[in-house]
């Protein structure tokens, strides 16, 4: 079925059973601004395109609820740009959820006593909020900043860069920690991936 958007906090969403928003139960409108419930309440359109008409038929047409729209499934196309969100995101949090344990854990710290002085307790709680904070709010900045292509032509350079100071290193890194070397170029490689799909691949949109 073909997407509709809702009145209020216009969210798109594909026409289900309800003629009314999943998230906020607005009416849901078409794409042509006609309420869904009204548009249902109307003949449908007669059989499919005539010939000659810029919408040619497909096997399986079928009149869609409302008239002059055919019903059709939504974009099936990757969203790449939501990908490259998600690489952006999940690292992000988890160093965030890790660095709020570390501080839950390690809150009180004992600082050792130096001459004329005596032993000082710092409480790093309020300080890790503050990175907490910090981390998250700009995090959340590029994660939208992302839809834009530029944004993404530049952390594809700064990708490429990582990839080729991670290759230096190959020597000692191997013989070192094989492991994390691999899983460091492994990361800046599929990032780069996805980055570079982001921006050669068209976005899905609604039909």
């Amino acid at each position: 079925m073909p997407d509709v958007t809702c009145s209020q906090c216009w969210l798109w969403q594909p026409l289900g059973r309800s003629t009314r928003c999943r998230a906020c139960g607005a009416p849901l409108i078409t794409s042509g601004g006609m309420r869904v419930d009204q548009a249902l309440a109307q003949p449908v359109a007669d059989g499919p395109p005539p010939p000659g008409s810029p919408v040619a038929p497909y096997p399986g047409w079928a009149a869609a609820g409302y008239p002059g729209m055919i019903a059709a499934e939504p974009s099936r196309a990757t969203d790449w740009v939501l990908w490259v969100r998600v690489a952006l995101a999940v690292p992000s949090l988890l160093a965030a959820a890790l660095l709020m344990v570390v501080g839950l854990l390690l809150r009180h710290v004992t600082l050792p006593a130096s001459a004329g002085s005596v032993p000082q307790t710092v409480d790093l709680g309020p300080s890790v909020a503050i990175v907490v904070v910090i981390m998250l709010a700009f995090t959340a900045l590029i994660v939208w900043l992302v839809k834009f292509a530029v944004v993404r032509a530049v952390l594809l350079v700064l990708a490429a860069i990582a990839v080729v100071a991670v290759l230096s290193r190959i020597g000692t890194a191997i013989s070192s920690d094989p492991i994390a070397y691999l899983v460091d170029l492994g990361w800046d490689l599929a990032f780069g991936a996805l980055l570079i799909l982001s921006l050669v691949a068209a976005r899905p949109r609604p039909s």
